[in-house]
């Protein structure tokens, strides 16, 4: 593998291995859309979501570093509740749902995270997951539909 004309041997476009990467990207956006599909139809009214998910809004929480805002996380939740119980727990109790998310999120973003890296969904996913867990007893997985950090 070689690069591409222009890079003068500096980091960019790579030639040789074709266009494999491009068509894995497109080919995972493709699903991922498929996949989202009906989070969006439930929420226009369009289609019926189970009713095991919860879906909230986005959420946005500073990426503080020392004494200055650095950027933004901004992450969309949908929750995932154990039984029809946890379900119906999780929908009275979607105000202090959502001020546990705002509360691990900021967390997480002043500990492990910054605008000028990619975003650990994992490690983001496993403290959320802490979080709603210590909070409402049915909850049983947050799954990150969006995740992005910007810089200010």
């Amino acid at each position: 593998m070689r690069p591409s004309a222009g890079t003068n041997g500096r980091a960019g476009g790579m030639v040789g291995k074709g266009r494999s990467w491009t068509r894995s990207i497109a080919a995972l956006a493709l699903l991922s859309g498929w996949a989202l599909a009906p989070c969006a139809d439930a929420e226009e009214g369009g289609g019926a979501l189970d009713p095991s998910f919860m879906p909230m809004a986005e959420i946005a929480v500073p990426i503080i570093d020392g004494s200055r805002i650095e950027g933004v996380l901004r992450f969309t939740l949908v929750l995932r509740a154990r039984d029809a119980a946890g379900a119906a727990e999780m929908v009275r109790d979607a105000a202090r749902l959502r001020a546990v998310a705002v509360g691990a999120g900021l967390d997480f973003a002043r500990l492990r995270s910054s605008p000028y890296r990619a975003v650990d969904c994992a490690r983001l996913a496993d403290s959320l997951d802490v979080a709603f867990r210590a909070a409402i007893p049915g909850f049983d997985r947050a799954l990150i539909v969006k995740v992005s950090a910007s810089p200010q």
